[in-house]
């Protein structure tokens, strides 16, 4: 039993973010964690997550909606793009290809994929895996050095 006080320390120590399994495997008992959230000892970012309380705001309304940034959030979040580029109303985050579906306070674009969801950090998506998810969804926002090398998709031709 690790007690209510040290839960922000040992979720800071561990990357920041960590599910109720990790929390329980580490020695907290399901009654603790439950505690944890109600007392506000311990920071829930949705169902089953759990994080630090220093999280970058981006990654925090990340987490809301059940994953890791991704597409162009990730890329202006790892200052690939700039914040003009980037200027979203809402999130772009990655969720694995079956997770169950989260009722969001706000909207956000869910990417489904188990392996861009792995290819990072609790963060964040790998910036390869980002700029993969942008050609496709948002390629305007890529830089210019990304857009030259990426060709347009044939399908969205016909979209314009």
């Amino acid at each position: 039993m690790r007690g209510f006080h040290s839960f922000d320390e040992y979720i800071s120590h561990q990357g920041g973010v960590m599910s109720r399994s990790e929390l329980l495997d580490a020695g907290w008992s399901a009654d603790e964690v439950r505690l944890g959230v109600r007392y506000g000892t311990l920071h829930r970012l949705c169902r089953g997550w759990y994080g630090a309380r220093d999280l970058p705001a981006a990654v925090t309304s990340a987490w809301a909606h059940g994953g890791p940034l991704a597409c162009v959030s990730a890329l202006h979040f790892l200052d690939i793009i700039d914040a003009n580029a980037a200027a979203l109303e809402q999130p772009h985050v990655c969720r694995p290809a079956r997770a169950h579906r989260l009722r969001y306070a706000t909207m956000a674009t869910i990417h489904w994929s188990d392996e861009a969801y792995r290819s990072g950090t609790r963060w964040s998506v790998a910036p390869e895996t980002a700029l993969q998810q942008a050609a496709r969804c948002a390629p305007d926002a890529l830089p210019d050095s990304e857009q030259s090398r990426r060709p347009r998709s044939r399908w969205l031709d016909g979209l314009e």
